[in-house]
């Protein structure tokens, strides 16, 4: 066999292979067409929401949709809130509804109703299922909502106790709940009015029986310091309450759920009674009528310098 015949067979040959692997290669399904329902926002009310928004609590918000699935039969339609276990609501369709649903979701910002939507980006996918429970598609459109909740939140103020230092009140020993700010008895004449409330423990140094009291008690509980010219806000106080540090975080997160719960826990002592902990929350209400929270994060009883660490949380 000559040469030009011996490349002509493995021409031939590698032809035949070459056909052999194409003829073999599967195509994976495209995750980004792969499915075919789309979902249309209407936009037939003030309150209907678009792909992205920004609202304030109490405001009314309408997902207000068609859902069309021109293949497959859709036997539910839920709505759920990104980051959540499980679709916060679940409408079942009937028989006249198996390709094309439209309906309107109604809310207010700041209810329970779709779920906890957290100060900032919250967003939402509408989407079906079929008869065995299986994911159709959403029609790859996400619903943002941007809220600005009424809250104020401060992180990790110190305090510290005032009776290691009584003699020259250098340690920081008042606080502002609104601001954060904290002030000793050599600054707080000059910032009486911001002031909410004192720290001081039973039982003296070393000690955490940590308790708290605003300026306006009578009698005042740490009597170390004449306080008596200095202007004193009326800030009302709840005794420490207990399991409510992991709420204090996740669900006291708009003014709404805050005052509720604050309201329900009637803060009206000017000084707690019992003695607060790590982890227990602090109800109050300022002058200005506004309910609150003062986590305790940390107590530190000992050292030079003696403190608690406290996170607030309160409606705006």
């Amino acid at each position: 066999m000559n040469n030009q015949n011996k490349l002509c067979i493995s021409l031939v040959l590698l032809l035949a292979v070459s056909g052999v692997f194409t003829s073999c290669k599967k195509t994976a399904p495209n995750i980004f067409n792969m499915f075919d329902v789309t979902l249309d926002l209407h936009q037939s009310s003030p309150f209907s929401v678009k792909e992205n928004q920004t609202l304030n609590e109490g405001d009314s918000i309408y997902f207000d949709f068609t859902i069309n699935s021109p293949t497959q039969e859709m036997y539910q339609v839920a709505l759920f809130q990104v980051g959540s276990a499980l679709p916060n609501l679940r409408i079942n369709l009937g028989d006249q509804n198996r390709h094309t649903y439209t309906g309107v979701i109604k809310g207010v910002v700041g209810s329970n109703g779709f779920g906890t939507l957290k100060d900032g980006a919250n967003t939402f996918r509408i989407w079906a299922y079929d008869k065995q429970g299986i994911y159709l598609g959403d029609g790859y459109k996400t619903i943002t909502i941007n809220v600005n909740n009424r809250i104020m939140h401060i992180v990790n103020r110190k305090i510290y106790f005032p009776d290691v230092d009584s003699a020259n009140g250098s340690a920081n020993g008042y606080i502002s709940l609104t601001t954060g700010e904290t002030f000793n008895y050599q600054t707080g004449a000059a910032n009486a009015a911001k002031i909410d409330m004192g720290i001081y423990r039973v039982g003296g140094t070393g000690t955490n029986a940590l308790r708290f009291y605003s300026l306006n008690a009578s009698p005042l509980p740490f009597t170390a310091f004449n306080i008596s010219s200095w202007t004193k806000r009326d800030t009302k106080l709840a005794n420490p309450q207990n399991g409510q540090n992991t709420n204090f975080l996740r669900s006291y997160t708009t003014g709404a759920a805050l005052n509720s719960y604050v309201r329900g826990r009637n803060p009206n002592l000017t000084a707690t009674t019992t003695n607060a902990t790590v982890n227990q929350v602090i109800p109050f209400t300022t002058v200005e009528g506004k309910y609150g929270l003062v986590l305790i994060n940390q107590i530190s009883p000992t050292g030079d310098r003696p403190f608690i660490d406290v996170s607030i949380k309160y409606e705006l």
